[in-house]
């Protein structure tokens, strides 16, 4: 009975065996299908997470490659502006110094000039002032020498006049001796130095009046607008005036060195 349990145990366990291995071969392939979906899946995502961050990583360089080109390209352009800015600055700031120098030059240049016309216009005026003075003061000794020579003419005419009335005197007073004696010649000759004494007044004034005569012009004046100063009264002419360029002592000036000088206007106007 025992050994007919067991045997039917053993056949209970066969059966079971045989009807068992086929679904528990079955979940083993299942399980391992599942392990290798699930291990394939895993690696899937590595591969995923690893080609993200790849990408990530690439994508990160880029941006930051590209940042650093455009960073790059900025500094170099606002170093290029700079540059320029400063290179033109520079440039108008060497222009501006250029026409300052060039304006001060022309103007240091012009004052010169001026300068230089201005001394040469004195000096020339200087030089013919010294030259009219020159020829007015050589003039002047042929004028007393003229104006003495004709006092001594008059001088002379005058005593030829007298010697003339004395000898025409002479004659009328010799009849008059003949027949009447001393006494008729003195009334005879008292008329005659009467004569004689009037005809030595009549020369004086001749010889006043040819004293009298006006100087020698002094010529024309070196330049338009000079006045004729008389440096023995120190009051000087203008032009167009009685003694412009006639006294025996003077010079021409100009107006303002003429007053310069200290002399003044001629009050009467000659």
């Amino acid at each position: 009975m025992k050994r007919t349990s067991l045997i039917s145990l053993a056949i209970l366990a066969i059966f079971m065996w045989v009807v068992s291995a086929p679904v528990m071969g079955q979940t083993t392939a299942t399980d391992t299908t599942t392990a290798a979906t699930k291990k394939a899946a895993k690696k899937t995502k590595a591969d995923a997470d690893k080609a993200a961050d790849a990408t990530a990583d690439t994508t990160k360089k880029a941006a930051t490659k590209t940042k650093a080109a455009a960073d790059k390209t900025a500094d170099a352009t606002a170093d290029t502006t700079k540059k320029a800015s400063s290179k033109t600055k520079a440039a108008a700031d060497a222009t501006a110094d250029t026409t300052a120098d060039t304006t001060k030059k022309t103007a240091s240049k012009t004052k010169a000039a001026a300068d230089k016309t201005a001394d040469a216009t004195a000096d020339t005026t200087k030089k013919a002032a010294t030259k009219t003075a020159d020829t007015t003061k050589a003039a002047a000794p042929a004028t007393s020498s003229a104006a003495a020579t004709t006092a001594t003419d008059t001088k002379k005419a005058s005593k030829k006049a007298a010697a003339d009335a004395t000898t025409a005197a002479t004659p009328a007073a010799a009849p008059a001796t003949t027949k009447a004696a001393t006494p008729a010649a003195a009334p005879a000759s008292a008329p005659a130095a009467s004569t004689s004494g009037a005809a030595a007044p009549a020369a004086k004034p001749a010889a006043t009046k040819t004293a009298a005569a006006p100087t020698a012009s002094a010529g024309p004046p070196p330049q338009k607008g000079m006045v004729w100063v008389n440096t023995d009264s120190g009051v000087y002419h203008s032009e167009g005036s009685r003694y412009y360029g006639k006294t025996k002592q003077g010079k021409y000036m100009t107006p303002a060195d003429a007053q310069k000088a200290g002399y003044k206007p001629s009050k009467s106007g000659n």
